[in-house]
């Protein structure tokens, strides 16, 4: 009987061994978890757990950096100084990607800022010159495409006036939420007066681009 009675005990004592095990083992992997999307800068604000202190975790400072949206008005400074200020003026390249990735987004870069942006760009490098003329060039070759089935009644490429303003809120939407839709979903819910706007900055960047070319051939043939 007494026997019967000292194995019961072992069995409840490792039962109880065995749940802390598992618990531990548990809050093992759900800490594991939260690092993980803390260094993803996922985690969330009601985090209260430490993790371990030798684990690398981004500062909130940094993963606030990642998550904030830059304010058009920066890159309308930027440019100014650059145009008006040179001697004060400082390259800052993320305002330079920033400006680029959104120049044909009026508004968030306006038109006097683009003109500027043109004009920037001109004196730019080889490298990111032929960037971004590579990119107005996709971006014409685009819209006369459409432009070209829409004169030939492809209903798919053309906008419907009924839709217009619904695909507008979409396009300003995916600006909203750091561009979840891809490039070629938002160029598709643009109206016509916008795919026009965007064609009209291509061609302006083009033909920036093609007399600096113009110009310095003409510098080298004279030396």
């Amino acid at each position: 009987m007494g026997a019967g009675k000292n194995k019961s005990h072992r069995k409840k004592r490792i039962s109880k061994h065995v749940l802390k095990a598992e618990e531990a083992k548990k809050q093992t992997q759900l800490e594991n978890e939260l690092i993980s999307a803390a260094e993803r800068g996922e985690a969330s604000s009601t985090i209260t757990s430490s993790p371990s202190p030798s684990t690398p975790i981004p500062s909130p400072s940094s993963d606030n950096t990642n998550k904030k949206v830059k304010d058009p008005r920066e890159g309308d400074s930027y440019l100014s100084l650059w145009k008006h200020h040179r001697t004060t003026w400082k390259f800052n390249k993320n305002t330079q990607s920033w400006l680029l990735r959104h120049c044909y987004n009026a508004d968030k870069v306006n038109k006097t800022t683009f003109a500027l942006l043109v004009e920037y760009i001109s004196q730019g490098g080889d490298t990111t010159r032929r960037r971004v003329e590579e990119d107005a060039k996709r971006r014409a070759i685009r819209y006369k495409e459409w432009e070209k089935k829409r004169g030939e009644g492809d209903h798919d490429a053309v906008v419907q006036v009924d839709n217009t303003e619904t695909k507008t809120d979409e396009k300003k939407a995916a600006d909203d939420t750091n561009n979840t839709l891809t490039e070629e979903e938002v160029w598709s819910g643009l109206n016509e007066h916008e795919k026009r706007k965007e064609y009209k900055r291509a061609r302006k960047i083009m033909d920036a681009l093609k007399d600096v070319r113009e110009k310095t051939l003409e510098r080298v043939e004279r030396t």
